[in-house]
This record gives structure tokens, C-alpha cells and sequence, in this order.
């Protein structure tokens, strides 16, 4: 038992109505000659030209089923709904249409897609039995789509199971595999050169010396191509990825080589006053001169403003304008401020006067750190429009490469191409000259086990019988060559007697037979 999946889209595909119709038809024909029986699960309708549409129906009512059953609608939607792969009986197998229904679904169960819709189609139109099985991924209840993680494994262990149960171990590796798996081994590995598909069609039911040395010739000349062609591709390989490490490296160091030129001007913005002064003539000198002054210049300020509000507090009239003043800063800074408790508590004046002077040294700190700030955007923004440019080159450059590399690729798999060409002409080759062989071998005179079989069945024994009656009976008519021709016997074949009719006319000789050294022993 074997499980195949197609090798382009690895099970994978957009169109039901494609996939069913290939199962479905003749190959690009409209007869249905090799379709066996078709079985349809998990579908309404029963008419298999009609399933794909109902399968399409599913997939676009995949939201709707999500949200009825209350499974978030997240991720990407699904774009390739289809899942098909067949399962293939050894050519010595024999299974029966009810078996082979209950393995596809067995199949189905191990994968976990028992609830899904799915149709399994039989051909006949191969020397083994095998069932193509293509399979909606969306969930009839929930909408969601089925995993397909380790579903090539699944198979497998599945495929081995099978085997088991059945007796019979059509794929020895596989079973070898999994059974160092179970026991906690790593599995073998295969043979680096197995047998490709050319050679193994060359090669079937050709057994002689010749053959097998030619066949051996051939795949050895092949197997040291490849290996020269994998050593050269791998030295590509590697140089192709050292040239990619090297431009990427020398994109990180380049970026890195800009943004530290600019951090020192900006980490020297925000460096916070030094004890001993800067060089006059530096930038960092005029900006600590102006932040200085401007502190200055508050501090004269707050120290007149307390001076008047000591003095206004020794005479009724300068009580008032104090109350008047403090609760019109607060209600400007947005602070609720009570006119009530200004006027019967000197400590809540005191309190109120000492905020507004701690507001006005903050909005000092606010305006020189956005000045600071603006300074430093200034850089960071050069810093920004210097590291896009050098991104721009960066990606030409990487662009050109790729474009290089894969132009390399391209030329790698014509090389490949080239080999396989020219191993499949040895191979047709081959196969032509020996089958010509054979067949000149099968139209030659009879072989001696041919005529061995014909003398031990008795055939040849009568007919000869027959040919010396007639020649007898001839000579007693006339005296000589009766009126029927005698045949001449066969080229290279000389007539024997049995041993009782040599015993009857006096000419039988025993063999003498030499000792245990000397001649034929049995």
C-alpha cells in the first residue's frame, strides 16, 4: 500500500470542479471509461458532476458557518480549499470495491477529515487498483479549516499500519523506519542513489551479464556526474551566501557608522549643565549662556514679585491686591482656587504665591526642553534622510544581486536538465539495444529447453514415431523411398535412442563410471 500526492502541488488546489473533473474522466476526454466506483461522503447531492458545486457552496459559506457557531473569524482566508491524493494497491494485490471503500475512509479517519466532504473515485486504467481522494478542507459545522500538519506522516504511519494488518509488507524501508522510531532509534537511512524511474523501466526483466554491467556503468557514470555537479552547486551555494552575509553586514555597519556621527551632537544637547564652564567658542557654551540667562532673569523676577507681596501684606490695601493677584494666576494656571480661604488664612496665601513661582520655573523647563528637542529633531531628521538614502542603495544593490543569483539558479537547474537529458537517452539506449537483443534471441531457431519440454511432453517423440512409420512403410511398398518424402531432421539436432530400444537391437553399452574424482557423480 502506497499514498501518493502530485508533485507540483503537493495535494494542494483552487478548483474542485478541475479536480473532479480529471477524477471523473477519461484523460482529456469526455468518456468515463476508467472510472471504477465513485462514493461521495458528507454530500447532499449523488451526483458526482454535481459535487464540486456543492463543495464551492461550503467554502464561500465559511464566515457564516463561523460566526453561527461562534468561532472567531481570524487569519487568512483559504485559498486553496482542495486536498486530493490516491492510494495505490501492490499489482499482486486484489482488493475488492468494498475494501477499497473502507481503506479510503480509514485513510480520511487518520488524517481526521471523517466529517468532511469528500469523493473517492476508483481507476482502471493501471495494472495496479488504486482510489483518488479529494477532500473539501472546510468543516461543514464550524467553517474552519482542517490541519494539515504532519499529514504526510499521518499517511505513512498509516500506510504501515495497513501493511500490518494485512500481513503482507509491500515497503520494507517503511516498516524498518518506523520500527526504530517505536523503539526510540533514529531510522535508517535510504540509499543515496536509488533507482530512478528510467532505470527502472530500462532494466525490468533484463537479467544477462551484459545488461547488468551496462546498467551499472550507466548509473555509476551518472551518480559521479551528479556527485561533481552537487560539490560545484554547493561551492555556489556557499559563495552566493557569503556575498549576500557580506552585503548585508556592510549595510548594518554603514547604518551604524551614520547614527554614531549624529548621537554625540544629540546626546550633547541634552547633557545637563557641567561645573566648569565650555569653551567659549563652542556650541554647547551659547546654548548653557542662554539657559543660564534666561534662568537669571527668572530669578530677578520671582525675587521682586516676593519682595512686593511681603510689603503688600503689612497694610490692608496690599492685603487685598495680594488676594486679588493670587486667585487670578491660579484660575490662569487652572488651579480652583477659593477667594474666601485667600482672605482669612496668610498661609494659604504664602502656599498659593510659592505654586505660581513653581509654575513659571516648570513652563522655563517645558520651553528649554522643546528647544532642546527641536534642535535635536533637527539632527534626528538629517540622520533619518541619510540612513533612506543609503537604504535606497542599499536595496539597487541588493535588487542587482538577486537578480544575479538568480539568473545562476536558473542556469544550475539547465545544467541538471542537461544531465537528466542525457541520462535518459543512455538509459533509451540501453533499453532499445537489449530489447532488440531479445527479441532477435526469440526469433531465432528453438531454443534447447524449448525443444527439452517438447521431447519430455512426448510431442516430438510421436511426431518422429510417426516420420520413421512412414518411411517403413514406404520401403515395404517399393523397395525404396516411399511415396511420401522423408523430412530431414532438424539443423543441430542429433536423434537419441532410448536406452530400452538400444537394449532391444543389441547396442546398449554400460557407462563406465570412474571413481569419486572421475566422472559425473550426482
Amino acid at each position: 500500500m502506497n499514498w501518493a500526492k502530485g508533485r507540483k502541488t503537493r495535494g494542494r488546489g483552487t478548483s474542485f470542479k478541475g479536480a473532479l473533473t480529471y477524477a471523473l474522466h477519461d484523460k482529456s476526454a469526455t468518456t468515463a471509461e476508467r472510472v471504477g466506483f465513485v462514493e461521495l461522503r458528507n454530500l447532499a447531492t449523488d451526483d458526482p458532476n454535481r459535487a464540486w458545486s456543492e463543495m464551492m457552496a461550503l467554502v464561500d459559506a465559511a464566515d457564516d458557518l463561523k460566526r453561527r457557531s461562534g468561532v472567531k473569524a481570524t487569519g487568512r482566508k483559504m485559498t486553496k480549499p482542495v486536498y486530493a491524493f490516491t492510494l495505490n494497491w501492490h499489482e499482486a494485490d486484489n482488493p475488492d470495491a468494498a475494501h477499497m471503500r473502507e481503506t479510503a475512509l480509514d485513510a480520511l479517519k487518520a488524517l481526521g477529515m471523517e466529517n468532511m466532504q469528500a469523493a473517492i473515485i476508483e481507476h482502471t486504467d493501471r495494472p495496479h487498483r488504486h482510489v483518488h481522494v479529494i477532500v473539501n478542507l472546510v468543516d461543514p459545522e464550524t467553517g474552519k479549516a482542517v490541519s494539515l500538519s504532519n499529514d504526510e506522516h499521518k499517511l505513512d504511519r498509516w500506510a504501515d499500519d495497513y501493511e500490518q494488518a494485512q500481513g503482507v509488507i509491500r515497503s520494507p524501508d517503511r516498516r524498518a523506519k518506523f520500527a526504530a522510531l517505536d523503539q526510540g532509534r533514529d531510522p535508517p537511512k535510504r540509499p543515496s542513489q536509488a533507482s530512478s524511474r528510467e532505470e527502472w523501466e530500462a532494466t525490468r526483466g533484463v537479467n544477462s551479464p551484459q545488461a547488468k554491467e551496462r546498467a551499472a556503468a550507466i548509473k555509476a557514470a551518472y551518480a559521479a556526474q551528479v556527485s561533481q555537479l552537487k560539490a560545484v552547486l554547493a561551492e555556489r551555494y556557499r559563495m552566493r551566501r557569503a556575498e549576500g552575509d557580506r552585503l548585508w553586514n556592510g549595510h548594518r555597519a554603514d547604518n551604524k557608522a551614520i547614527r554614531d556621527r549624529y548621537q554625540p551632537f544629540i546626546d550633547a544637547i541634552y547633557k545637563s549643565r557641567r561645573k566648569a564652564p565650555p569653551h567659549p567658542s563652542t556650541e554647547q557654551a551659547l546654548r548653557d549662556l542662554q539657559d543660564t540667562a534666561e534662568w537669571k532673569e527668572l530669578g530677578r523676577r520671582q525675587f521682586a514679585r516676593r519682595k512686593t507681596f511681603n510689603k503688600r501684606e503689612r497694610h490692608f490695601f496690599g492685603f487685598l491686591a495680594n488676594i486679588v493677584s493670587l486667585h487670578d494666576a491660579a484660575r490662569r494656571r487652572g488651579d480652583r482656587s477659593s477667594f474666601f480661604l485667600l482672605a482669612v488664612s496668610l498661609s494659604r496665601r504664602r502656599a498659593s504665591f510659592e505654586q505660581g513661582q513653581e509654575h513659571e520655573k516648570q513652563m522655563l523647563r517645558q520651553t528649554q526642553a522643546q528647544r532642546r528637542k527641536g534642535l535635536a529633531d533637527t539632527l534626528r531628521a538629517a540622520c533619518r534622510h541619510e540612513l533612506a538614502q543609503h537604504a535606497g542603495e542599499f536595496k539597487q544593490r541588493r535588487k542587482a544581486l538577486s537578480e544575479r543569483h538568480a539568473g545562476e539558479v536558473v542556469a544550475e537547474r539547465s545544467e541538471w536538465r542537461n544531465i537528466a537529458v542525457e541520462r535518459d537517452k543512455a538509459w533509451a539506449e540501453f533499453r532499445r539495444e537489449f530489447s532488440e537483443r531479445d527479441v532477435r534471441r526469440e526469433e531465432a531457431a528453438p531454443t534447447l529447453r524449448r525443444q527439452f519440454n517438447g521431447a519430455a511432453s512426448g510431442e516430438e517423440r510421436s511426431a518422429k514415431q510417426a516420420k520413421s512409420d512412414g518411411r517403413a512403410e514406404g520401403k515395404q511398398g517399393n523397395g525404396s523411398v516411399g511415396s511420401h518424402p522423408v523430412q530431414q531432421e532438424e539443423a543441430g539436432w542429433r536423434k537419441r535412442r532410448t536406452a530400452a530400444e538400444r537394449k532391444a537391437d543389441g547396442s546398449y553399452k554400460p557407462r563406465e563410471r570412474g571413481g569419486r574424482d572421475r566422472g559425473r557423480t550426482r
